[in-house]
């Protein structure tokens, strides 16, 4: 699925692409970071999220750390290995080298963590060879000084030798002449240099017949000439013989080294995907942790509900600046295709527009989403915006132009899989006559059954999303007390576009405004005036709703306490019970035999009291046999605390009194239209049809009564 170009210009996908590839260490992890595509499908989608969750929550587990490898880049060896005749230089043996080394060490991990990371052991499943390959390399390559090492030939081995022993005889030589030359005076200030891996003397060219030796070089200006020793002419011709041996064996190794890893081709660009796709992985996780990302739940049904939504890269800019982002709840699903934004300019209605366009496409590139965690995303197989201002001087379009040409291309590729951007919708033009066109382009969207989220200001659009069942008016709320915008969005109404208190609030005088006022027609200000109440009324409502929300949790939750502690409480009852049973049977049974000790203590044998005892043995067994569930001793039971379940009873009296108390707060909301309620001290439930101050008329069964507020409550 390939994204539209000018949406992710519109909507600034690049610039989230590019401060990905920041968390990258390969240069082609990179490159995917910057040219990040919508996943081929929702399945593919939430096996990316679940692998990322389970590496995001390695990398904030202390106690394991996920290794993160540089991918070397060995496209250059793939190539040469594909060649027939191809051949291996270092630098490229090095980086394949270092390529097994990390894939290596990702292994490792996931074979030793395969319990605590699953999904990480089973991306990593299918690679094998690794020691193979490593084996092959080691054989030739010093791990040290990554050279090819001396032991990788028996010929290598011996030209080296003859190359170290002939240097020490060349090094002893010039050491030698060095003395000699220098205590002669015959030598410049730097004494020697060097040319072509030969050690030369450097020698005042006034002295240069007095040196025995072949004159190399002269210097620029002629003052000192370049002399190798004649004691080492011989030698140094045989150390370029012996080099030039030395490169025809590295060659050789190069060759059978390359012929052998050239069946390992596969394997090697197994390794190289798996480092960069993990690459790309790390530094997903770890970008998410600056804009506080999360794994969302994903829905196979068209519903897209987000909370506490922000755009990540104003999250990231305020966070640097210490500064509050406003997060937005979002909701769209096929009751509610359309969310139309209005309210005032500078009020938040585009940013919370190219919100929605952002993380719905970092959502379908697999990135990890500012929301919180209670949200839900869905699948679009495509998603378009027109945003801002397009105007082309190049191509001589002007800003409606272009729009009109974006809205034939969304007409011709919109349907139920498109999710639309709208910003300004119907803007550009005449207002009349493009709010009229803007309505006829609305209308069409709409029954192709495309999702969409639009800004505007225009008061026909407002209108007809009220009237369409699958469409839903919001706006951006404004402070009409300190003339100033709020940030926050509020779904259910239409908002004004305060455009007289935006201005005032930037500065613009009192009679300016009142004379543009007169300009406007009396109907248009008073439906502004009404949007503008509405709008209040529903803020209110909306904290009313908030608080006796916040009181019904509080209550549900003391009332689950409260069940808790009588269950803990009736259980210990039962304990004292059993208890106090058990000892009062056996207290009765002790007193019976104290008093037949009492009774016969005067009797100079036991056989009465025997006779006597054993009798009420007889009478007891009797009983128990008789009873289905006799009191039996129970060492385990305990003495029960009195202190302990006083206090308990203290504390459930007084939650019980705190449910009451919230109980009757969570009473007092506020009736409505539409509710159902009952007459108070009557249990037959109603709907009420309509609210006239204090007033209010109610339908029980087939009858209307009409009776005040104080007189129903909630059913």
């Amino acid at each position: 699925m390939q994204l539209d170009p000018q949406s992710k210009v519109d909507l600034e996908f690049d610039s989230i692409c590019e401060l990905l590839a920041n968390f990258c260490k390969s240069t082609k992890a990179k490159e995917q970071a910057l040219n990040l595509k919508f996943f081929p499908d929702v399945i593919a989608l939430k096996s990316e999220f679940e692998l990322l969750e389970e590496i995001q929550t390695i990398h904030h587990t202390e106690s394991l750390t996920l290794p993160h490898p540089n991918s070397e880049d060995i496209d250059g060896a793939l190539k040469l290995l594909r060649v027939e005749n191809g051949v291996l230089i270092l630098d490229e043996l090095i980086k394949i080298y270092a390529l097994c080394l990390g894939t290596k060490e990702l292994m490792k991990f996931a074979n030793q963590n395969r319990v605590e990371a699953p999904l990480i052991f089973e991306a990593c499943a299918h690679i094998d060879s690794i020691d193979e390959v490593l084996k092959l390399i080691r054989s030739v390559l010093n791990e040290k000084e990554l050279g090819i090492k001396d032991e990788a030939s028996k010929a290598l081995f011996d030209i080296r030798n003859q190359l170290r022993s002939n240097k020490k005889a060349i090094n002893k030589n010039f050491e030698k002449a060095l003395i000699h030359y220098r205590n002669e005076g015959f030598l410049g200030e730097t004494e020697e240099t060097h040319l072509d891996n030969k050690r030369l003397l450097t020698v005042l060219s006034a002295y240069k017949k007095r040196v025995k030796g072949r004159i190399v070089g002269i210097s620029s200006k002629g003052v000192v000439s370049y002399i190798e020793p004649e004691v080492n002419n011989q030698l140094n011709r045989n150390q370029e013989q012996l080099s030039i041996q030395e490169q025809h064996e590295l060659y050789l190794i190069f060759e059978k080294i390359t012929l052998e890893l050239r069946s390992q081709r596969h394997n090697l660009k197994a390794f190289q995907r798996l480092l960069v796709r993990f690459d790309v992985y790390n530094a997903k996780v770890r970008f998410a942790d600056i804009y506080d990302g999360i794994k969302p739940k994903i829905n196979t049904h068209k519903k897209l509900y987000w909370e506490n939504a922000t755009h990540p890269l104003l999250k990231i800019k305020n966070t640097e600046l210490g500064l509050e982002t406003i997060g937005q709840t979002i909701e769209l699903d096929e009751n509610t295709r359309f969310l139309v934004i209005s309210g005032p300019n500078a009020g938040g209605k585009s940013i919370t527009l190219k919100t929605v366009g952002l993380v719905q496409m970092m959502f379908q590139s697999g990135l990890f989403l500012p929301l919180n965690g209670n949200s839900q995303c869905c699948w679009f197989e495509s998603v378009y915006s027109d945003i801002g201002d397009n105007q082309s001087i190049e191509n001589q379009l002007s800003t409606y132009s272009y729009r009109i040409k974006r809205m034939k291309f969304f007409l011709g590729a919109a349907n139920e899989n498109t999710l639309l951007l709208l910003d300004e919708f119907g803007s550009g033009s005449d207002p009349e006559l493009g709010g009229a066109l803007a309505e006829v382009f609305y209308e069409e969207l709409y029954k192709r059954n495309t999702f969409a989220v639009i800004t505007t200001h225009y008061t026909n659009i407002k209108i007809l999303t009220a009237t369409l069942p699958h469409a839903v008016n919001a706006c951006m709320l404004f402070d009409t007390k300190h003339l100033k915008p709020l940030y926050e969005l509020s779904v259910g109404q239409p908002g004004s576009s305060f455009t007289f208190e935006v201005a005032q609030y930037n500065g613009i005088s009192k009679e300016l405004l009142d004379k543009a006022k007169l300009k406007v027609s009396e109907s248009k200000i008073k439906i502004d005036e009404l949007t503008v109440a509405l709008q209040k009324e529903k803020s209110k409502f909306k904290k009313m709703n908030t608080e006796q929300n916040l009181a019904l949790s509080k209550a549900r939750s003391r009332i689950g306490e409260y069940d808790k502690k009588l269950i803990t409480l009736s259980t210990k009852q039962s304990t004292q019970i059993q208890y106090f049973e058990q000892q009062n049977k056996f207290v009765n049974m002790g007193k019976k035999v104290y008093e037949l000790i009492k009774k016969f203590k005067k009797h100079k044998t036991n056989k009465a009291l025997n006779e006597a005892v054993e009798k009420i043995v007889g009478i007891e067994r009797a009983k128990v046999l008789t009873l289905d569930q006799p009191v039996v001793f129970n060492e385990n039971l305990k003495a029960p605390k009195l202190t302990e379940v006083k206090i308990e009873m203290e504390q459930v009296k007084k939650m019980e009194k705190e449910v009451i108390l919230v109980q009757e707060v969570v009473a007092k909301k506020p009736i409505k239209i539409g509710d159902k309620v009952r007459m108070k001290n009557q249990t037959k439930p109603g709907e009420v049809l309509e609210i006239k101050g204090k007033k209010v008329s109610v339908i029980i069964g087939n009858f209307t009564f009409n009776t005040t507020l104080k007189e129903v409550e909630h059913f």
